[in-house]
């Protein structure tokens, strides 16, 4: 099935006679629609703070990107099943130019339990894309723990999903190999948002926190990109981001990064540190009524071709299936999956060891 348009989802509900599908109990329907303060407190993107500057690039987005927005938080709010997910996440390379010292890609690889390394063909690339168009995907995001422009097919990857009717192409970067020809022919290809990982305004906080790069680089190579934009594909979003930390230092860091910023991308954020290998060994409070978003919007594939359900499970501990060795379509609507979707819907998250590790619950 589609999703070409709003019109065309499936939503289960008790009235419906497709109702042996929905993911809620006929009590928990009831609930939600008693319950206006519940649905307005759901954000399908609470993991991230963000302050905009500019919505020009959203304004010159097509109705099918809006539409696709809508269902980006309606689905995972009504907890409405799909035959196939709304978003990729596509790891073409787990191999990134930098050593960052929060990342858990550097740990492992210092411990020497991280996967091999290598980049993502191009035969197994297109059955991804080619498999996902036909099946209504409306966004990628190419990558996970690698660095998409280290890729040396990364110009071709934007244009092939492009080209295929993918409305949003995205990738996260540290943006040091972004050279200008690099970022010239990635705009030509389609790209829609760039995100860039900017830890710090002191470059020797910069140093430490991307290690391998230098502020000044990145600051050249992002300043160029934002000037080819505005001429090129300027409905590409340009978001600039940062790790931040419970320390007053960082958040006054952020605060200088808005100021360098603020007049040349489109807007600014950052995501809270959380430390993998005691996220892995904790066992938070159980939050009764919630339930995340992404086992309802998305899926993560990884270099080496696993499939897991959330983007902190690094270390692949929650494994529903292999792209290698089946198809995308199997793996969604196989038994694993739906089974953590049917426990996020009915109220029992907590019965899943990864989500009981999760620190979501307990921030929300």
């Amino acid at each position: 099935m589609k999703f070409s348009s709003v019109k065309q989802v499936k939503i289960y509900n008790s009235n419906s006679a497709m109702a042996k599908k929905s993911l809620l109990s006929s009590g928990q329907m009831e609930m939600a629609a008693q319950s206006e303060s519940v649905k307005k407190e759901f954000n399908a993107n609470e993991t991230y703070h963000e302050v905009k500057y500019s919505n020009e690039w959203e304004d010159l987005r097509t109705l099918k990107y809006k539409e696709y927005r809508q269902l980006w938080d309606s689905i995972p709010r009504k907890k409405i099943e799909l035959d196939f997910p709304l978003h990729l996440d596509i790891e073409t390379t787990n191999i990134c130019n930098l050593q960052c010292p929060m990342c858990p890609r550097t740990i492992m690889l210092a411990n020497e339990t991280f996967s091999e390394l290598g980049f993502m063909s191009k035969d197994d690339y297109k059955r991804i894309i080619d498999e996902a168009s036909k099946n209504g995907v409306k966004s990628i995001k190419l990558n996970y723990l690698g660095e998409p422009l280290s890729h040396p097919d990364v110009v071709w990857h934007v244009q092939y999903a492009k080209e295929q009717g993918v409305i949003d192409v995205m990738m996260n970067s540290n943006a040091s190999l972004l050279t200008k020809q690099l970022g010239i022919d990635l705009l030509n290809a389609g790209l829609d948002n760039f995100f860039v990982s900017f830890d710090a305004v002191d470059p020797k906080d910069f140093s430490s926190q991307r290690t391998g790069t230098t502020i000044g680089k990145v600051i050249d190579n992002l300043y160029n990109f934002t000037v080819e934009k505005k001429k090129i594909r300027p409905e590409c979003q340009i978001r600039v981001s940062m790790v931040m930390y419970k320390n007053t230092k960082w958040q006054e860091q952020f605060e200088a990064m808005k100021v360098i910023w603020r007049n040349h991308v489109d807007a600014v954020g950052y995501g809270y540190y959380i430390d993998r290998d005691e996220l892995s060994a904790t066992t938070y409070p159980e939050v009764k009524g919630f339930h995340c978003a992404q086992p309802f919007q998305r899926m993560f594939l990884k270099y080496n071709g696993n499939v897991t359900i959330c983007c902190v499970d690094d270390k692949d501990e929650t494994i529903v299936g292999n792209w290698h060795n089946d198809t995308l379509t199997n793996i969604w609507q196989g038994k694993e999956y739906r089974d953590i979707r049917h426990k996020h819907a009915n109220g029992k998250y907590y019965d899943i060891e990864m989500c009981r590790k999760c620190y979501l619950p307990a921030s929300a």
